[in-house]
């Protein structure tokens, strides 16, 4: 038994010295990576930390059409930004703020436990040193160098600058829509208010809410979505003591649509021609490059044909037959063949980053979708032909409702390229039908839509309950005139960096 024993104790003697070993190097290595990216730093630049750099958008032949940026930004030093506005933006970016020296282990293990419970990308680590780091010194790429460059800038920014600066220098460089930079231009924008200590605790949480997701928190073409997320904050503010109670009911019994500026003021703020197609693509460039064109000197090439775009302009914003003053309209220019959007009509007499009725409005499309949800899928799932014979007789729904042609007739058999041609509802419904309800909502997602598995029969015939925008439609129809091959619509086609 002794024997046994100190066998045993010698094992685990051995495999104690072998783990202590192995994390040893571990270490070093890990010590070792540390310093060499670090070494590689960009140094503090205080003219990129103040100054921020407008990018340059370029048109489908590759020419400048507008720039966006510092023109756009009203730059509001940290003893004119009033303590609500920095308790807001604090407690929902950073509530630790003053307690940390750029990193925050116990934030960082909040976002690991809020990742593994809610999934990737549920909550972010990233201090406001380390996004004023991010933003002003480093580009976003999303690798292992660049985060060890991010904290080590970090902690020697917060050794050369004070909180408030830090601060400072984060409010006035937030994007939070194509025509508004940094808080001042923001609280101006949406709500009309020039002195920041105007503002109200709920106008406060609504701007501190935006920077998450700038276009699907924006007060005035999104209130319901920005109510939800300003409420958040608001919670967040009353949970870290902030604001009181009573601060917080009043606060958040005051709907969003009331807080910003009316359609008279809004319409007077500076206004671009291509502002609708300018909108679409600072949204393409969040999204999908996760970076800050207001400040990151981007070139940023686009599929925009100024032709187009002008002559549409001028259709939209005239009177022309069937079209005049008092009529709106959404309009979206695709190439058939690549997806890239060439024109974008945002409606007559829209502002600069007002609503977009080509991108934001959500209407019924009507017959437009018979040959997404029910041609289409029935072509491609039942192989039927463009003659298959569709009888137009009276008919119902499959729970017993009567459906009607638009005139009100029945034509008898016909094929079905021609029931297409005359906007029959019977023949549609019925080839949907055919298909089913589940090959057709697929049918249809394949080329863009956002349909659920299970859609209704009404849907057949275009009575949609959210709608589609004409984006989406102009997407969708391209698959057809491109041998059945989508393409998503993009704006787009290329972001170069400052660093080339």
């Amino acid at each position: 038994k002794n024997k046994k024993g100190k066998k045993k104790a010698g094992l685990f003697k051995k495999i104690f010295l072998s783990l202590l070993v192995i994390g040893l190097l571990c270490l070093v290595a890990g010590i070792t990576t540390f310093a060499v990216f670090a070494s590689s730093a960009p140094s503090i630049d205080d003219s990129k930390l103040k100054t921020p750099y407008s990018s340059k958008l370029y048109d489908k032949d590759k020419k400048v059409f507008a720039e966006v940026g510092a023109e756009k930004r009203t730059y509001v030093s940290i003893k004119d930004i009033p303590d609500v506005v920095k308790d807001a933006f604090i407690a929902t970016e950073d509530a630790r703020f003053y307690k940390h020296h750029g990193i925050d282990p116990i934030r960082i293990g909040g976002a690991l436990v809020a990742n593994v419970e809610d999934g990737f990308g549920a909550e972010g680590g990233s201090t406001i040193t380390q996004q004023v780091v991010k933003n002003s010194l480093l580009t976003n790429q999303k690798t292992l160098k660049r985060k060890v460059q991010e904290v080590w800038l970090s902690i020697q920014l917060e050794q050369k600058y004070s909180k408030d600066e830090i601060l400072e220098m984060y409010l006035n460089r937030i994007f939070f829509s194509p025509y508004a930079y940094g808080v001042g231009k923001a609280a101006e924008q949406f709500f009309g208010v020039t002195d920041l200590n105007k503002l109200t605790v709920a106008q406060a949480a609504t701007l501190a809410g935006m920077p998450q997701s700038p276009s699907a928190y924006n007060p005035v073409k999104h209130p319901e979505a920005a109510e939800k997320r300003r409420n958040i904050v608001l919670s967040l503010m009353k949970k870290q003591g902030y604001i009181s109670e009573k601060e917080y009911d009043v606060a958040k019994a005051t709907p969003v649509s009331k807080t910003v500026v009316s359609a008279s003021k809004y319409k007077s703020q500076n206004s671009s021609k291509y502002s609708a197609y300018i909108e679409e693509v600072m949204e393409e460039v969040q999204k999908k490059a996760k970076v800050d064109a207001s400040t990151d000197g981007l070139k940023i090439y686009t599929s925009l044909d100024r032709n187009a775009q002008d002559h549409l302009n001028d259709i939209i914003n005239g009177d022309s037959v069937g079209f005049t003053k008092g009529m709106q309209a959404g309009v979206t220019l695709l190439d058939t063949k690549n997806g890239e959007i060439r024109a974008i009509g945002g409606g007559r007499d829209v502002p600069a980053g007002g609503f977009n009725y080509a991108t934001d409005a959500k209407r019924q499309p009507g017959s437009t979708i018979k040959p997404i949800l029910d041609y289409g899928p029935v072509i491609e799932n039942k192989k039927w032909s463009t003659y298959q014979q569709i009888d137009d007789a009276p008919y119902t729904y499959s729970d017993g409702t009567p459906i009607n042609n638009f005139d009100r007739r029945h034509l008898g058999k016909m094929s079905m390229r021609s029931a297409l041609a005359q906007s029959r509802n019977i023949p549609a419904l019925k080839a949907f039908q055919e298909a089913g309800s589940a090959n057709a909502a697929q049918f249809a997602n394949n080329l863009g839509m956002d349909l659920p598995s299970d859609i209704p029969e009404s849907y057949s015939i275009g009575g949609f309950e959210d709608g589609v925008s004409s984006l989406k439609m102009a997407g969708a129809f391209s698959a057809f005139g491109n041998n059945g091959y989508y393409n998503e619509p993009h704006a787009v086609t290329s972001v170069e960096f400052n660093d080339g």
